[in-house]
């Protein structure tokens, strides 16, 4: 998700949704919310609850804030009707969402050892185990298709996704997704074998996280820095398919019609008064009603 532009990783992060709507139940995002994959005793529940409660009271004073100060700078941006949105501001909007992305990781790492740590071999295994029936079944949605209908298919769910954000697109657009979709390197596959190494890391250091006396700071290096474990042809795809989509959006929002333009931003805007409503900033108090108007 992080590797493509802050329209994409919008959309992808919030599906349509209203933060009101997600924010409540942001534990079914967090990485490290395990109750999906692993049966958990009383007190690992309690244990879980207690840090997620911690969590997400510290994302919503310290987070949102900053969620929503990166959303208007980009309505700045498109407001600013004689000058283009360049590949090289995507670029930089990239470079912050994924910046947001390793703060939270990084806030959040000491508490998925320490979760992992508590686990019984039984629960480890159940971990695995649902992890490759993951793995399976994205493969079946992702990989196994005959070609033409992953390229249909991701057409679909980017013209799904834009026309939340833009409305209806133009004959002109429709066919830059197109063009987009097939030009796009083969990455699926990739995907899954890189989820499956970083797996199988994860599972030998669990394995040996009584017997060994580095296995927090080695585990929590690991969650930390899982891109070091991408194959250089992998990295090279996710490069080159990072800046064909950030010239598709590009070149699409410099082909937006006047009423395109005022959806995306109502949209924004919208979402940043959400996103202000829902931070416990005490700091953001006297700002609630800062708005930037569509132009």
């Amino acid at each position: 998700m992080k590797n493509l532009s802050v329209i994409v990783v919008l959309i992808l992060l919030l599906t349509g949704c209203s933060p009101k709507m997600l924010y409540p139940r942001l534990d079914w995002i967090i990485p490290w919310y395990v109750d999906d994959y692993i049966t958990l005793d009383h007190h690992q529940t309690n244990d879980v609850n207690s840090r997620l409660s911690f969590q997400l009271d510290w994302h919503c004073r310290t987070q949102l804030s900053q969620y929503a100060e990166f959303l208007r700078l980009i309505q700045q941006d498109v407001n600013i009707g004689d000058q283009p949105l360049t590949v090289e501001r995507l670029r930089y909007y990239n470079l912050e969402l994924a910046r947001y992305w390793n703060n939270l990781i990084l806030r959040i790492g000491p508490d998925i050892v320490d979760i992992l740590a508590s686990t019984s071999d039984q629960q480890i295994a159940e971990l695995f185990e649902n992890l490759e029936k993951n793995n399976r079944d994205k493969e079946k949605k992702y990989v196994e298709l005959p070609p033409e209908k992953i390229v249909q298919n991701r057409q679909y769910r980017m013209q799904k996704r834009l026309r939340y954000w833009f409305s209806s697109l133009t004959e002109s657009q429709k066919q830059a997704v197109a063009e987009w979709s097939q030009g796009l390197e083969p990455i699926a596959a990739d995907w899954i074998a890189h989820r499956r190494l970083v797996q199988k890391k994860a599972r030998l250091l669990l394995d040996d996280r009584l017997r060994s006396a580095d296995f927090e700071s080695e585990f929590l290096e690991f969650i930390t820095n899982t891109q070091n474990l991408r194959s250089i042809n992998y990295q090279q795809k996710i490069d080159i398919n990072t800046d064909k989509t950030l010239n598709l959006l590009a070149n699409l929002s410099n082909t937006l019609t006047d009423q395109q333009k005022t959806h995306f931003l109502n949209r924004l805007q919208k979402l940043v008064a959400d996103l202000d409503h829902l931070s416990c900033d005490p700091t953001l108090k006297a700002n609630r009603t800062k708005m930037i108007p569509a132009s």
